[in-house]
């Protein structure tokens, strides 16, 4: 039986010690590998590829988690900020939609006031507001009446209009009140110029939408465009907006500017054409 010293069983004893032993290991390999890094001994050299060709998997391995848990946190920063991003321009894109309305109204407000203005002078027009009377018995919801008639002035034909545009036109008098067919009616068609494209052309009722006739090449038109009306039937008054054109990758149409349930009021316009020829 062999005999153990105390040094031996000293050593042993503490719990510590396997792990001091470790530590001191540990530190003196780290010594040797700092110290290697810096030597240019081709066998040094060969090792230090060696240990990192076989550690880098599980490198790799070890990597990939944090990777994805990194990846992660980003894209769900990016989305938030994409997020914010998109409301920010959306805001953008509503303000300068107005923007770009509000001029268009002014250019066109413009346009037909200075159309107007000329005729004024000349005396060949002139501007009555109307109301429009409650039907409880119309059938057709493409007519309505109004509470202005022969006594005011009104003609077969005259355009009736609001803030907005064109709504249709008087296609019965009588003295104290007339019938307003409008512009969706089918019956209803209407002499039309395209400000953008240049275009000359008419658009019939068709519901809730216009529809164009007498037009070669309509998909020239420009999407959203403004259409207004002209004198080439030889009675209506030119410069009233009527609608914008519409495309889609089967038709062109044109969407009114104005509805009857816009407003209780509107504006009939009185035009002599006849005098305007004769001058």
């Amino acid at each position: 039986m062999a005999y153990k010293t105390s040094f031996s069983r000293g050593f042993q004893s503490g719990f510590l010690t396997p792990y001091a032993v470790e530590m001191f290991f540990s530190i003196i390999l780290s010594i040797i590998f700092l110290i290697g890094s810096f030597s240019k001994n081709n066998f040094v050299i060969n090792i230090k590829y060696y240990v990192i060709s076989f550690s880098k998997p599980g490198l790799i391995l070890v990597s990939k988690p944090f990777e994805f848990i990194s990846d992660t946190f980003h894209y769900f920063g990016d989305l938030q900020e994409s997020k914010e991003l998109n409301i920010f321009l959306k805001k953008e894109n509503e303000k300068l939609k107005k923007e770009v309305d509000k001029k268009n109204f002014y250019l066109l407000e413009n346009y037909r006031l200075k159309k107007l203005l000329k005729i004024d002078e000349k005396g060949y027009s002139q501007k009555i507001t109307g109301r429009i009377l409650i039907d409880p018995y119309k059938s057709n919801e493409f007519i309505f009446f109004i509470d202005l008639g022969k006594l005011n002035g009104l003609k077969l034909n005259d355009i009736v209009f609001n803030e907005n545009g064109m709504i249709g036109r008087v296609s019965e008098l009588g003295e104290f009140s007339s019938k307003v067919m409008t512009i969706y009616d089918q019956d209803s068609v209407i002499p039309v110029f395209s400000i953008d494209s240049k275009k000359s052309f008419f658009v019939q009722g068709g519901n809730e939408k216009l529809l164009l006739k007498h037009i070669e090449d309509f998909f020239n038109l420009k999407h959203d465009e403004t259409i207004v009306t002209t004198n080439a039937a030889g009675y209506f008054k030119e410069g009233i907006r009527v609608g914008k054109v519409k495309k889609t990758l089967n038709e062109v149409y044109i969407e009114p500017f104005a509805k009857v349930s816009d407003s209780i009021y509107v504006n009939v316009l009185v035009y002599d054409f006849e005098r305007q020829l004769d001058w």
